[in-house]
C-alpha cells in the first residue's frame, strides 16, 4: 500500500484497497490465518499512518468465510494490548477503537460464528477497563471503548444470548465500578460514565435487583446534554411502563427530588426543544400524581448568611490574625444549657467578652448607628 502513496495515477486510496482486498479473499484459509497472525502488528502499525487501511478489515469481516478467523486474530491482538490504550495518543487510540468497533460489528453480521469468539474476551474487556482507567493518563479512551462495546451488544435487539450470559455475573461489580468512577469524575467524562450506566447491555429484568445503582446516573442524565436527556427520559419511561409502583417508588424515592426538579426543568415552551417537554408531560401523566409525594417533604431551601462570620483580631507575636468566634460560641451556649456543668461560669464569661469586643469594634468603626 505504501507504494501507492507517491503514485499520481492513484487518486483515491480506496481504489488500491479495492484491488488488494479481493486478493486476500482468494488465499487458502490456513495461509490467511498464518499471515494475519504473524503480520497483524505490522498491519496495525501501517494503519495508524493510513487509517483507510482499516477498511480492508471491514471487507474481510463482512465475508462469512474470513470473518471468524480474522475476528479471533484481531480481538486477541487488541485485548493483549488493552493496558496500553490509556497511554496512546489520540490518533492511535482512535485507530484502536475503530478496529474494536469493526470487530464488534462483525458479531452482528455473522452472530452464529462470531458471538462465541467475542464472548471469550468479554469478561476481560469489561472488568479490566475500570482498574486500567483509574491509573491511565487518558482514562476516557477506555470509556470510549466501553461505549462502543455496549452499543454493539445493545444494538443486537436481544439476540446475543451468549453475550448476555457473560455480562450477567459481572453486573454487580461492573455497576459498582461505574458508580465509583462517577463520583470521581466531572464534565465530559462524567457524561460518558452516566451514558454507560444507562446503556448496560442487559434486559430490564436482569437489572431489577441492582436498580438502585441506576438512580443517581438517571438524575444526572436528565441534567446533561440533549443526547443524555433523551436517554434518561427513555430509561425512566421504560421503568414506569414495566415496573409496578410498589417496586419502583421506593427506588425512585432516593433521588425523587433531583428527578422531579430535572423533569420540571424540561417543561418549557418554544423556542426550547419540544421533544423533552412532550416526553416529560407523558411521563408525569404515567406517574399518575405520584410525583406530588414530594410536596410532603421538607422544602429544599438554599440558605445564605446575610453577613460575614463574627471574628476577633488577636495578636500573635505582633502579628494580627483574625479568629472566628462562632465555633467556641456554639460550644459555650451548649455549656450554659447544662445546669450541672462546672464550666457554666467560664462559658458565660466567654460570651460576655465576645459581645463586648464585637460592640466595641462596631462602635469604633461607626457602624452602630447604621445597625439601628
Amino acid at each position: 500500500m505504501s507504494l501507492f502513496d507517491p503514485d499520481p495515477r492513484v487518486n483515491d486510496p480506496n481504489d488500491a484497497i479495492e484491488w488488494l482486498s479481493p486478493v486476500l479473499l482468494e488465499i487458502n484459509l490456513h495461509v490467511f490465518q498464518e499471515v494475519w497472525t504473524h503480520k497483524i502488528d505490522f498491519f496495525f502499525q501501517c494503519a495508524q499512518k493510513r487509517i483507510v487501511l482499516l477498511n480492508i478489515c471491514q471487507l474481510l469481516f463482512n465475508r462469512e468465510s474470513t470473518s471468524p478467523t480474522l475476528l479471533a486474530i484481531v480481538l486477541r491482538f487488541l485485548v493483549d494490548r488493552l493496558p496500553m490504550l490509556g497511554e496512546y495518543d489520540d490518533l492511535m487510540a482512535a485507530a484502536t477503537i475503530r478496529l474494536f468497533k469493526m470487530a464488534f460489528g462483525a458479531v452482528a453480521s455473522h452472530p452464529g460464528t462470531n458471538e462465541p469468539i467475542l464472548a471469550s474476551h468479554l469478561a476481560k474487556l469489561l472488568m479490566d477497563c475500570f482498574p486500567l482507567a483509574a491509573k491511565a493518563t487518558k482514562p476516557t479512551h477506555y470509556f470510549h471503548l466501553l461505549r462502543v462495546l455496549f452499543r454493539a451488544i445493545g444494538g443486537g435487539g436481544g439476540r446475543f444470548e451468549l453475550l448476555y450470559k457473560e455480562v450477567l455475573p459481572l453486573l454487580p461489580e461492573m455497576l459498582e465500578s461505574l458508580n465509583r468512577q462517577l463520583l470521581a469524575s466531572e464534565g465530559q467524562t462524567r457524561d460518558m460514565i452516566v451514558e454507560l450506566c444507562l446503556t448496560v447491555p442487559l434486559r430490564l429484568t436482569h437489572l431489577l435487583p441492582h436498580l438502585t445503582y441506576l438512580m443517581q446516573p438517571l438524575a444526572l442524565a436528565l441534567r446533561g446534554s440533549p443526547e443524555l436527556i433523551s436517554q434518561g427520559l427513555r430509561t425512566l419511561e421504560l421503568c414506569i411502563d414495566n415496573l409496578t409502583p410498589d417496586f419502583l417508588d421506593p427506588t425512585l424515592s432516593t433521588v425523587l427530588r433531583e428527578l422531579m426538579e430535572a423533569l420540571h426543568s424540561h417543561l418549557k415552551p418554544l423556542p426550547a426543544s419540544h421533544h423533552p417537554a412532550h416526553t416529560t408531560i407523558r411521563i408525569l401523566g404515567k406517574l399518575g400524581g405520584r410525583n406530588r409525594r414530594l410536596l410532603t417533604r421538607e422544602p429544599a431551601l438554599k440558605f445564605r448568611h446575610h453577613s460575614d462570620p463574627a471574628m476577633v483580631s488577636i495578636s500573635f507575636g505582633g502579628n494580627l490574625e483574625k479568629m472566628e468566634l462562632g465555633p467556641m460560641s456554639i460550644l459555650a451556649s451548649r455549656t450554659l444549657r447544662k445546669a450541672s456543668s462546672p464550666d457554666r461560669i467560664h462559658a458565660y464569661n466567654y460570651l460576655e467578652n465576645c459581645l463586648a469586643i464585637i460592640l466595641h469594634e462596631v462602635i469604633s468603626t461607626g457602624m452602630l448607628s447604621s445597625c439601628f
